[in-house]
């Protein structure tokens, strides 16, 4: 894993790595520090003169989902539609998938210098996708698949398990992003009569306070909840990647919410 982000990240001098603010590349960064190979710095990671493999490895499905966003935001990982063999001819403008449809998953093409990091992963066998792929595989949710993970009995149970476990701490930090108050919106209200340059009004305020509110939530689903194990605990957490816009967090967000308290529905947007 470690050799595979080293040699997808965009380099920079001194033997560094680049994020380019591209979060598939601040995912994989991340992913070099928490397996001791590197540091973080502004703009990226760079290589320690002594790398060490970490006490406590950070979560398998979060690695396994950066090395999947990671090949497919440098061009080494493709995701093909499902067509038939008549229809195969027209697909000559592109690489012929290498990987086979299996286990709830979708052909794709991988290149060769992938691999070998696929194969470590326990992703791919036989030139097949394995089971324990699947739902990685949701979290880079490709398009070309046409997969609504949202109806899969897996993603259903999982958000019934999440409303009827919330932990202490993770109910307080839900009411405390989810609360918009009188208070905040005048407060808003006075921060763009002094600085916006136009006119702003209470409804261009919940509109903005709205949006933050949802992304603090994302956050606390990218750091605090997993498909496969519900709500980690505090240390849990701690193993956890963030790895930001996952698709599956963020859908499992606005489900949970729409249910936890649907008398906000602009939480589940």
């Amino acid at each position: 894993m470690i050799e595979f982000l080293k040699l997808a990240l965009p380099s920079a001098g001194a033997g560094g790595w680049e994020h380019l603010h591209i979060s598939a590349y601040e995912a994989a960064c991340d992913g070099l520090v928490a397996l001791g190979s590197a540091v973080g710095v502004d703009g990226g990671a760079s290589p320690v003169s002594e790398p060490k493999l970490p006490v406590v490895f950070p979560r398998w499905d979060d690695i396994a989902t950066v090395v999947v966003s990671l090949a497919g935001q440098a061009g080494l990982l493709e995701y093909r539609a499902f067509v038939s063999a008549r229809d195969q001819t027209k697909a000559t403008v592109v690489l012929r998938p290498n990987i086979r449809a299996a286990n709830g998953s979708g052909p794709a093409y991988l290149a060769s210098e992938a691999f070998p990091a696929f194969l470590s992963l326990g992703m791919v066998l036989d030139g097949r996708w394995t089971d324990i792929a699947e739902t990685i595989l949701w979290r880079d949710f490709p398009d070309a698949w046409g997969i609504d993970f949202t109806e899969d009995h897996r993603f259903i149970a999982a958000c019934n398990e999440a409303l009827t476990s919330v932990p202490d701490d993770v109910a307080a930090d839900i009411k405390r992003l989810a609360t918009v108050s009188d208070e905040d919106i005048n407060e808003w209200l006075e921060l763009a009569e002094r600085h916006a340059p136009t006119p702003k009004t209470r409804e261009d305020a919940l509109k903005s306070l709205y949006f933050w509110a949802r992304f603090g939530l994302d956050r606390l689903f990218h750091k605090r909840w997993r498909l496969s194990d519900g709500w980690l605990s505090v240390d849990e957490s701690k193993r956890a990647l963030i790895i930001q816009h996952d698709p599956v967090a963020i859908h499992m967000r606005g489900e949970f919410m729409s249910h936890y308290m649907p008398e906000s529905p602009f939480l589940a947007e």
